[in-house]
């Protein structure tokens, strides 16, 4: 993707920041803190609600490493992983195999953010259980929201969507 800025190199895999990752961080770091959390959670410091937003918007960048793991199993080369508004973009170096590894790889990324949202979702109620409330758990609740958000978003069958792949692959 154009217009992005190296961040260096996890397991081979050269990472990237697309400019319009900014924009994300942007939306988080001031709706969260400044919107969604203090109307959910009132009476907190400013800085509390910023640690949270910045926390969720780490963790909702998490599943963007399951397509290079996917794709290096498969045998396909992994040049890069490119962060952007939605998520993130691998550049694949070859194409899949068969139509089952064409189908793995695209998958990977909805399947992991619905374990995630799974995941967050269980921390959240077991959080709740544990009686403890406040910023945790609504971290946790948001992190399920945009992560069923952004699977159904990438299912929408269409390129470079994950939907699309996975239409590829049945296809194929």
């Amino acid at each position: 993707m154009r217009s992005s800025v190296p961040l260096g190199r996890i397991a081979g895999v050269r990472f990237d920041v697309n400019q319009s990752v900014l924009v994300f961080v942007a939306i988080l770091i001031v709706e969260l803190p400044y919107g969604r959390f203090p109307l959910v959670l009132p009476g907190r410091s400013t800085g509390a609600y910023l640690v949270a937003a910045a926390i969720a918007t780490v963790l909702s960048l998490a599943s963007v490493l399951a397509h290079a793991v996917l794709a290096r199993r498969n045998g396909i080369r992994v040049e890069s992983i490119t962060l952007w508004l939605l998520g993130g973009v691998a550049q694949l170096r070859g194409e899949p195999r068969s139509p089952g590894a064409g189908l793995r790889i695209a998958a990977a990324g909805p399947l992991t953010g619905l374990a995630l949202g799974v995941v967050f979702g269980a921390g959240a109620s077991g959080l709740l259980l544990a009686g403890a409330h406040g910023l945790p758990v609504a971290v946790f609740a948001y992190l399920v929201g945009i992560n069923v958000i952004l699977v159904i978003f990438n299912l929408v069958p269409a390129a470079p969507l994950d939907g699309g792949r996975v239409l590829r692959a049945v296809l194929w």
